[in-house]
């Protein structure tokens, strides 16, 4: 595969040569001009940040360090597994009649897991219980499958109330093909058929031809049958699949060995060994810290029962031989009860480590233990366990590495702590869209953890507080880099008032001796705090944004506080009537509010914009970006303010995604107002696109970290930072060469950063005034690759930066230069 994909490189960068070759002398190259002793400004070094947000779980089943995913047993009972499907999301239940229902969300499906399939007819019959809203259907020529709205590659044939006929096709995107206006009757069954060929479709309800859709772009040729629902109730019977003369009817039901009386938190999976008989439920009377806990019964027989988790989604948890794992149960128990925990293989075939724990009879306990695996797995489980006869509840469970595999002693993930730092991130932001959310409160992240009850977050109905924003707070300070929080503008101000207690209040103070409780005595000493995410800036957020401002200027004077605005599309020339603003205002007058309540108290203000990256360019929200700040300058009235870049936005993590953030960073620095900008995301666990942000800077899985191109973006930025902004620019823009050029403090190094957006290689002059430098050759890092190409678990650096040396060969004071296609290129010269 590695050469495979060396063969790749080398021919597109042949083509890319060859393009060139093909049309000298027929375009002037472009020529890049640096003129070193015009320095224009000084720019920040927290141009290289990211946003760390509970968005695919890239906290909770991320970096903490927690490895159970469904600690607090909120999830409602996992459906069982259907026989011959694979199931991705939502609840699939089977009935005495044949027939299945769906309940889902945002695009819940089922995959069969027959022959793939190009020609043929699949029908199904649906019926939709519900007067408005949602869809339900089959899916088509299915590859890729994963959780999430978007998370495969396949068509989809739906029907929707009140009545339509929606056809569409999903390369993990949504790519609609008709809409067409179809009679779909509530809680009738209608028969679906789709006729296939490689590249065609022809859509039947009802045995009436509605479409026939010949699919010349991007044909899907084969692949597996599937179920969709979205965001409704959909039934389905009668399925069947024809590939050759005569229909395969596909029946509904549960795979063998599966007890549908079993609750178990979905979470978990049951486990049973040998004879045993019991039951696994859950029990809502006296829970622990949520509204269920889990009950496991050991009734009798022989073997064991109990409950296995394998972390987030089922991936599996990373053993490591030898090392420690350290971790506690929360149980009680009516009659005293004899617990076992245990490390094993994902089949529970083989126990890596296994401890028993007597458990007392009476209310909720504290059970701790430490296990040590003697054999290594990537994909292990956790279980608990029942031997004999009796009874026990479990509240809550905690397993983590021990200190060998935590950052510093924190519940972070050593290896996901370590390659943010070493992918040069300078300044984290935590939060986002996650704390626009009634339960997102700072208060509830405080306290033991167990303690802490679940709540229906923003992207995930059963969030955690287990790690927030005070573990957020631990790790930059841990690792050396400057963090910001974002808090819901819902806060109470009196809430507020106590928030800044706790966190810079004397130890022997209330709040003081809490926040030492936790396990920080010292103040954190903040700098700053955003108030809002994608806000409309208007009275009623002015007003919210007053009251608490007032309450945390009272506290402290110095603290520069952050307006969480939106993102804007289209050019600001009069500050109080314009359009394209994602939140619908058309004028800055709430921002003109703040900036005005600021100036009042003698304080400053900043402003939070996010822009789009989707790439290989920033959209209209970048220039949009700059003619804001334009705009605020004519309503400050001599108020002190900014505007920063939380969030450089996208839905993919490829290479076209890291050309947009280069060329938004270069378009930043040569502006040089911006005092921070981050990329979200910073994480994202592999696989686990379950909100369609497939945007991560650093991916995960339990086992290893690696960067992706967007990510080698921003460590090439910061690795290369100069703080003096000088004169550059591109002679013939035509070629698209984009060009940013910094010189250190002393003015013995300089750095210009080249990117290359187009699919040719650009043969450059390049042009360098008013420096020279000492040492011969300029040292060079070079990201290059298809504009689609990612780095994966198994291919980590299957795109990556490139570091040479260039010894420029000059002519008339100038050198030449080839810059490859689709390319982030910085040349040092010292």
């Amino acid at each position: 595969m590695e050469n495979h994909t060396g063969w790749r490189k080398a021919a597109t960068i042949l083509a890319g040569i060859l393009s060139v070759l093909a049309t000298v002398g027929l375009t002037k190259a472009a020529t890049i001009t640096v003129d070193a002793d015009q320095v224009l400004h000084t720019n920040s070094p927290y141009l290289t940040g990211a946003c760390l947000e509970d968005v695919n779980h890239e906290i909770y089943g991320g970096i903490d360090s927690q490895m159970i995913f469904g600690e607090s047993f909120a999830e409602p009972a996992a459906p069982l597994p259907l026989k011959g499907f694979k199931t991705y999301a939502g609840r699939w239940t089977p009935a005495d009649d044949g027939s299945i229902q769906g309940i889902g969300g945002d695009g819940s499906k089922i995959v069969r897991d027959g022959p793939a399939m190009s020609a043929g007819e699949v029908s199904v019959e649906v019926k939709l219980p519900e007067a408005n809203g949602g869809n339900g259907g089959l899916i088509l020529k299915v590859s890729d499958a994963g959780i999430g709205a978007d998370a495969f590659t396949g068509y989809e044939v739906s029907l929707e109330r009140p009545g339509f006929l929606v056809v569409g096709r999903h390369r993990q995107n949504w790519e609609p093909i008709r809409r067409l206006p179809c009679d779909v009757p509530v809680n009738q069954w209608i028969k679906l058929t789709v006729r296939t060929s490689a590249k065609s479709l022809e859509v039947l309800v009802n045995g009436t031809s509605m479409m026939q859709f010949e699919d010349t772009g991007h044909a899907l040729e084969t692949g597996a049958v599937g179920l969709r629902v979205w965001q409704s109730k959909v039934s389905f019977r009668n399925l069947s699949v024809a590939t050759g003369a005569s229909p395969q009817k596909v029946a509904f039901e549960y795979a063998g060995g599966n007890d549908p009386a079993d609750g178990v938190s979905g979470g978990w999976r049951a486990i049973r060994q040998g004879a045993v008989r019991g039951s696994l439920a859950l029990a809502s009377q006296g829970a622990f810290a949520g509204d269920q806990s889990q009950q496991i019964t050991f009734a009798g027989g022989s073997g064991a029962i109990g409950i296995g988790n394998q972390s987030l989604n089922g991936w599996g948890m990373n053993f490591v031989k030898g090392k420690s794992y350290e971790g506690y149960l929360w149980a009680r128990a009516t009659s005293p009860a004899e617990i076992f925990v245990a490390l094993e293989s994902t089949d529970g075939a083989v126990v890596y480590a296994e401890k028993s724990m007597k458990l007392k009879a009476g209310g909720w306990r504290r059970l701790d233990f430490k296990l040590e695996p003697d054999a290594a797995d990537k994909a292990g489980r956790f279980a608990v366990k029942l031997k004999q006869p009796g009874s026990v509840s479990v509240g809550y469970a905690f397993l983590q590495p021990g200190s060998w595999g935590r950052f510093k002693g924190l519940p972070v993930r050593k290896d996901v702590a370590e390659g943010l730092i070493n992918q040069g991130v300078t300044i984290f932001r935590y939060g986002g869209s996650m704390v626009n959310n009634p339960e997102y409160r700072w208060k509830k992240m405080t306290g033991p953890r167990a303690l802490r009850p679940p709540y229906a977050g923003h992207w995930y109905p059963y969030a955690s507080d287990g790690w927030g924003i005070f573990d957020f707070l631990n790790l930059c300070e841990a690792a050396g880099i400057p963090g910001i929080p974002d808090l819901d503008i819902n806060e109470s101000p009196e809430d507020m008032a106590d928030f800044m207690d706790y966190l810079d209040g004397a130890p022997d103070s209330d709040w003081g001796k809490k926040r030492a409780a936790d396990g920080h005595p010292a103040p954190y000493r903040l700098k700053y705090i955003e108030l809002g995410n994608e806000e409309r800036i208007d009275d009623v957020y002015f007003k919210k944004f007053k009251a608490v401002a007032e309450v945390i200027w009272a506290k402290d004077p110095a603290i520069i506080l952050i307006a969480g605005d939106f993102c804007y599309h289209q050019a600001i020339t009069n500050p109080f009537n314009f359009t394209g603003a994602d939140s619908g205002i058309t004028t800055l007058a709430g921002q003109q509010k703040i900036l005005n309540l600021a100036k009042q108290h003698n304080r400053e203000v900043w402003f939070d914009l996010h822009v789009w990256t989707e790439g290989p360019q920033p959209d209209s929200s970048l220039d949009s970006l700059f003619s804001y700040i334009n705009a605020l300058d004519k309503i400050a009235d001599g108020a002190k303010y900014q505007v920063l870049v939380f969030e450089l936005n996208a839905n993919n993590h490829s290479q076209r995604r890291a050309l947009a953030n280069a060329l938004a960073m270069n378009a930043i620095q040569r502006d040089g107002r911006l005092p921070i900008t981050c990329s979200a995301n910073s994480l994202q666990p592999d696989g686990q696109n379950d909100n369609d942000w497939d945007q991560g800077l650093l991916f995960l899985n339990p086992s290893q970290v690696w960067l992706q191109p967007p990510g080698y973006v921003t460590k090439m930025y910061s690795a290369n930072y100069q703080p003096l902004e000088v004169r550059s620019s591109v002679g013939d823009p035509g070629d698209g060469l984009d060009v940013s050029c910094q010189l250190s403090q002393d003015g013995k190094t300089l750095v210009l950063e080249v990117v290359n957006p187009g699919g040719k290689v650009v043969s450059a002059p390049l042009r360098i005034h008013g420096y020279s430098p000492r040492h011969p050759a300029a040292e060079v890092e070079e990201l290059s690759g298809f504009l689609d190409e990612a780095n994966t678990a198994i291919l980590p650096r299957q795109i990556h930066p490139i570091q040479k040396r260039w010894q420029p060969i000059l002519n008339n004071d100038e050198s030449k230069y080839d810059f490859l296609p689709h390319s982030i290129t910085v040349l040092k010269f010292k």
